[in-house]
């Protein structure tokens, strides 16, 4: 296993390389561009009140052969701290990055009954619809010591994606299933979702999402429980500022938590 990560560190510089030599005689590099929002946040806190606090987020983009893709984060009264980042460059249809946010298991809104395998670095490698992320245990003590493996392939069938993947965790040797579909147009409301299935486990969650404009709206379970939570949220867009509300209900526990937000998008 050390050597297929090896190789892939030993690929990964002889693409960039590539990729830098085309860039100079061939595409210009495009300069970073940053983004971000600065949002008021409200939610529930432990105490039954309604709580807020201010929000800024920064992202650095940068495209071409080479990208870069850094996710800055900052609340009120704490340093700004790097979020997630990702490098990559992609090369004869070949994308290679290395980052710590490029697991590839499906996902969807709520995602309180979804298995969600833990992937911190990781190199990632996209070939067409196929992505394999490699996770990393400690990338900074040891870039050869691998925590868990992850694949997926995703199908355009009519308007639909179909997303299939797995988890394969190399310490517990464990495998979690995933599946993810997206784009079913009923006209009323687009529908989605995600299903999930823990091989040791033997315990599977789902999650359906509908969206229609601004409203996304959601629930799931799994094979112990089949409806837990229901919940979604409304976005509209007034004058540049974005106003989002929401909430999650919990079937079992009755439990109404609600959500809001203000953003400015810069």
């Amino acid at each position: 296993m050390r050597t297929i990560v090896l190789a892939t560190a030993v690929a990964m510089a002889a693409t960039s390389a590539f990729a830098e030599t085309v860039t100079k005689t061939q595409t210009p590099v495009m300069g970073p561009i940053i983004s971000g929002e600065v949002s008021l946040d409200f939610a529930e806190t432990a105490n039954d009140k309604i709580g807020g606090t201010m929000n800024l987020d920064l992202g650095v983009d940068m495209g071409g052969l080479a990208t870069v893709d850094l996710d800055f984060e900052a609340t009120d009264g704490n340093a700004i701290t790097l979020d997630t980042w990702a490098v990559g460059t992609t090369v004869a249809g070949v994308g290679v990055a290395v980052g710590d946010d490029l697991g590839v298991m499906p996902g969807a809104e709520g995602e309180q009954t979804l298995a969600a395998p833990a992937m911190a670095e990781a190199v990632q490698v996209t070939v067409g619809d196929a992505v394999v992320a490699v996770g990393l245990t400690d990338w900074t003590a040891d870039i050869t010591d691998i925590s868990n493996i992850q694949g997926a392939y995703t199908l355009n069938i009519a308007s639909l994606d179909v997303t299939a993947a797995a988890d394969y965790n190399l310490d517990s040797e464990n495998t979690v299933l995933g599946a993810g579909v997206s784009g079913l147009d009923l006209g009323l409301a687009s529908l989605g979702g995600a299903l999930t299935y823990d091989v040791d486990a033997e315990t599977f969650g789902y999650e359906g999402v509908a969206t229609n404009g601004g409203l996304t709206a959601y629930l799931n379970g799994d094979d112990t429980d089949m409806l837990q939570n229901i919940g979604g949220e409304y976005e509209v867009n007034v004058n540049g500022a974005t106003f989002t509300a929401g909430a999650n209900y919990n079937i079992d526990t009755e439990d109404f938590a609600p959500t809001a937000s203000i953003g400015f998008a810069f």
